[in-house]
């Protein structure tokens, strides 16, 4: 087993996730950093407004890993994914519309997803948080897009997506 240079304390705040190896150097606690090989994508929306029915709910990258997670060149609001299988989560932040209900779900090439849609319910002019976690497979180049899949106008505060390859 390589030995590691052990820090002073045992404890070092080295990131993303250290793994402590025990007991490879004269039985000191010794940190290593793995190599992290997979993308991820953080996207959000804090500016808010209207969404139409089956409108994108508009998101911009705000901080990413890797070359497989990318805003769209062609879609506005929307995230490109080559292909691979994601873990992907989003969260959106609404005013309940007359109808009482909120739904978003995710859109692939323009398809919905199935089971990415997420339903709230609550009284008229409250404010509700939705989120979903999915994986989904895609096999080409894919624009994925957050969308309005409600039967009113939605006044959104805030959204964001987190897509990770796995």
């Amino acid at each position: 087993m390589t030995c590691f240079t052990r820090c002073g304390s045992g404890c070092c705040p080295n990131t993303p996730n250290p793994i402590w190896v025990f007991g490879s150097c004269s039985n000191n606690n010794n940190v290593i950093n793995p190599v992290i090989l997979s993308s991820f994508g953080f996207f959000q929306n804090t500016l808010g407004g209207p969404v139409v029915v089956n409108g994108i709910i508009p998101v911009t990258l705000a901080n990413s890993q890797g070359s497989k997670i990318t805003a769209s060149t062609t879609t506005a609001g929307a995230v490109n994914l080559t292909p691979g299988t994601y873990e992907i989560t989003y969260f959106v932040n609404a005013t309940i519309p007359a109808s009482t209900n909120v739904t978003v779900g995710l859109r692939a090439n323009g398809i919905p997803v199935v089971g990415s849609t997420a339903t709230a319910t609550g009284t008229a002019t409250n404010q509700t948080t939705i989120s979903k976690t999915i994986v989904l497979t895609v096999t080409a180049n894919t624009t994925l897009e957050l969308f309005n899949a409600g039967v009113d106008t939605l006044t959104i505060s805030n959204a964001n997506i987190v897509v990770k390859e796995l």
